[in-house]
């Protein structure tokens, strides 16, 4: 895993070796290994690494190929092997034992569709010297960072935002509408816009190709998730072992690596199934290792998961290593969390992945195996229940609807009315349910938005969760938009900070595709979640976390958090107002902030929203 900068310079004049390096050393901590520069007649290309495959000299980037070529290149392609025994076989010579030249050469055989034949994650850029050309291209799903900036005179990209900080005259202005995407929803990294006004990110799936005679670019996609959506055929036998093969050619891609590797474990069914699967792949290969994980645990067994964990770690013999994340370190830590996060981050789990990847880093781990983007497939989170009763409803699957609305209230203690209304909400359009959701939180939890606010009204129409109709739908609405991309985006800054590289199983594309494409009722089972991955761990995973129903993940006491230090949050969401003062009504937000943390109820987490983006205002300079 690495770090990228690249500088094109549209007048034709020469980068510095200033620029380029200002550009570059901001992001070491990406690539604390080993570092370089190339520079051509009007551009420099940067680059940090981290070494995991290959890691002598011979890996060393930027890379020059016979003199066609120059590659800065962050990500694995963990299908390298496979690659470069088929491009052998058509006459290629390699000299090094890296994923980079296999990059190169499947590029100059197949050209841009060289991004098809690749199973990993990665963000590249390409200097094609014959062409004059730069290729760029960002892996199927976004699990790497690729950003630009344009201006008058320059073109620049990088690996992560904070890069454009170190360009001469460069000012950090908000974007006021993804600004309020995210405080309304946590919602971001969604479109190719961030919450910086003109930097933009290399979406997930797509290309960028840099003319470096015309000084123009055209960005187009090159993958489409769901493009297929055929009608699946197969038993749920057959589906599920096709699952369970996947999965596990999935992690043996995954385990590739010339350094220590360990992984992310919560006691959940994702990570619990990579770190078993991993176990067992790891023994069958009389590898000599010691298995290592680590875990986010609390004293308050209200937010612990440490009875799961140690089910795993007991059961496969593992070392398990336990951080116990506390509030006193996270606002120690808070501005150095957010300069590394780049942009506000919508709670306080954040912290807990940050405190795993430094222990991570403190043992020496340098590659964790982590289980990022099963809830989106597998309609783990709550409000695929909702979506899939109205599915049934649809298909006037009469006998099962009523027998999962029973499973909900045996398992959970849902009321019907609750039910009832998470089902037949879908029926009203997205524009009326978005009327409905402005009036509702008028005089609920944002009372406190200025009326005049437009950007509010046109996030609460955009608000992507009213367009989805299916399971299908909904999880299609979660890869994409509402939850995964935020989600990769806290794990890769988490992650690099501690110079570790992250690896996410699920997220291999033929993976993705099957769960996909799976019926519904393979998914949720008579309230059970994840029902067809729980099937196919069978054999792998410790009975106690396989009939698991509860979910955490990353979580923290954060409620907890600030009804004991109520007082010392309000003073930090009384300074958010001062920021926002042109977005909200300080005075309706001291009052709703009162009223909620003196009630018993849950706490919406828009306090920690309000927190984050002022930490981030004044980290970053930004003029909002």
């Amino acid at each position: 895993m690495c770090g990228i900068s690249g500088i094109i310079n549209k007048r034709n004049e020469t980068v510095t070796i200033d620029e380029i390096e200002k550009l570059t050393e901001i992001i070491k901590h990406r690539g604390p290994d080993d570092g370089g520069y190339f520079f051509g007649e009007s551009l420099a290309l940067g680059h940090k690494r981290l070494s995991i495959i290959d890691p002598s000299d011979s890996g060393h980037q930027p890379m020059l190929w016979y003199n066609k070529y120059v590659i800065i290149y962050n990500g694995e392609v963990y299908n390298y092997q496979e690659l470069k025994n088929e491009l052998i076989s058509n006459g290629y010579l390699f000299r090094t034992e890296t994923d980079t030249e296999v990059i190169l050469a499947s590029y100059d055989h197949w050209g841009k569709n060289c991004v098809d034949h690749f199973n990993g994650m990665w963000s590249f850029a390409i200097y094609d010297r014959e062409n004059f050309t730069i290729f760029c291209s960002r892996d199927r799903l976004g699990v790497k960072p690729f950003y630009y900036y344009t201006s008058q005179d320059k073109f620049v990209f990088a690996s992560e935002i904070k890069q454009f900080t170190t360009l001469p005259g460069w000012k950090a202005k908000a974007n006021r509408q993804r600004l309020s995407d995210f405080l309304l929803f946590e919602v971001f990294d969604h479109t190719d816009e961030t919450l910086f006004e003109n930097v933009y990110q290399l979406k997930g799936g797509h290309n960028l190709v840099y003319d470096l005679r015309a000084n123009t670019y055209s960005v187009y996609k090159y993958f489409t998730l769901g493009q297929h959506g055929g009608e699946h055929k197969y038993t749920f036998a057959r589906t599920k072992e096709h699952l369970q093969k996947l999965f596990y050619d999935s992690i043996r891609l995954r385990l590739r690596a010339d350094v220590k590797l360990g992984s992310c474990l919560s006691g959940g069914l994702d990570s619990s199934s990579i770190v078993c699967v991993a176990n067992r792949l790891l023994l069958e290969s009389n590898v000599d290792f010691e298995q290592e994980t680590v875990s986010s645990c609390f004293m308050d067994k209200r937010y612990d998961e440490q009875e799961y964990i140690d089910s795993v770690i007991e059961n496969k013999s593992l070392i398990g290593h336990k951080v116990f994340p506390e509030l006193e370190h996270l606002f120690d830590s808070l501005d150095e969390l957010t300069w590394f996060q780049d942009e506000p981050f919508g709670s306080t789990s954040i912290f807990a992945q940050w405190n795993v990847f430094k222990a991570a880093k403190e043992h020496n781990i340098r590659v964790m195996l982590d289980g990022q983007g099963a809830d989106e497939q597998l309609a783990g989170y709550d409000g695929f229940y909702g979506v899939f009763l109205f599915e049934l409803f649809k298909k006037l699957q009469w006998k099962k609807l009523f027998i999962e609305m029973r499973a909900l209230k045996r398992l959970y203690g849902y009321p019907v009315h609750k039910i009832l209304f998470s089902t037949f909400k879908w029926l009203f359009p997205g524009s009326i349910m978005a009327f409905l959701k402005l009036h509702i939180f008028k005089r609920g939890p944002f009372c406190w938005i200025k009326s005049r606010e437009s950007y509010y009204k046109e996030s609460l129409k955009n608000n992507y969760a009213f367009r989805a109709k299916s399971v299908r739908e909904y999880a299609l609405n979660q890869m994409l938009v509402t939850s995964l991309p935020k989600l990769l985006h806290y794990e890769d800054r988490d992650s690099m900070a501690h110079s570790v590289e992250s690896r996410v199983p699920f997220l291999d594309y033929r993976l993705v595709e099957l769960i996909l494409d799976m019926p519904s009722t393979f998914k949720i089972h008579e309230g059970t979640t994840k029902y067809i991955m729980r099937e196919a761990m069978e054999d792998d995973l410790p009975e106690k976390v396989k009939n698991r129903k509860d979910k955490m993940g990353f979580v923290t006491p954060e409620e907890e958090w600030i009804r004991v230090n109520k007082d010392f949050f309000k003073k930090e969401i009384s300074e958010a107002c001062d920021l926002l003062h042109e977005m909200v009504d300080k005075d309706k937000v001291l009052a709703w902030y009162e009223k909620i943390v003196n009630s018993p109820g849950k706490i919406d987490f828009t306090i920690w929203r309000l927190i984050s983006i002022n930490r981030w205002a004044k980290v970053f300079k930004v003029e909002v």
